[in-house]
């Protein structure tokens, strides 16, 4: 059976990975997700921009983070003024629901930076697994080994 978990999890899979992916009730709201029985302090989001170069870019932090789109800009080698947020349709293109993104891509060529501070803590991380009902739990030193991983600081 595919779920929206399918395609990325191939990536995990290969890696000989361990994870969890937690089924739950949907949860769209930051009030709804810390509601959720995962700690907070080790939630990750991760958001989706594009630029002229990279037609999808994942970006991981701390949910209580947010980007420098100065630093993003930098570590990808874009002006400031490239940048924009991935719209709804390109997401949906992707297979990708906004508050659910997943930190791993199966598609080639889609880069993921990681923000520094999630790799630091050495604690599994909780994060998007495709649909605001799923929650995928990993450590975050499987997220930095794969392909098109890139960590870096990237947070205000």
């Amino acid at each position: 059976m595919s779920t929206p978990e399918t395609p990325w999890r191939a990536i995990l899979d290969a890696d000989g990975s361990t994870y969890t992916v937690h089924e739950h009730a949907a949860a769209h709201s930051v009030a709804e997700r810390q509601a959720l029985p995962f700690p907070w302090s080790q939630a990750v989001k991760t958001l989706a921009f594009t630029t002229p170069e990279n037609p999808l870019l994942l970006v991981a932090l701390r949910a209580d983070d947010r980007v420098d789109l100065a630093r993003l800009a930098g570590a990808i080698g874009a002006s400031r003024s490239q940048l924009r947020a991935a719209d709804t349709g390109l997401l949906s293109a992707e297979g990708l629901a906004p508050g659910g993104i997943p930190p791993v891509s199966h598609r080639p060529g889609v880069p993921c930076l990681i923000d520094t501070a999630v790799i630091e803590s050495g604690q599994p991380v909780y994060c998007g697994a495709g649909s605001a009902d799923r929650t995928l739990q990993v450590q975050p030193a499987v997220l930095a080994r794969l392909p098109r991983a890139q960590v870096t600081l990237l947070r205000r």
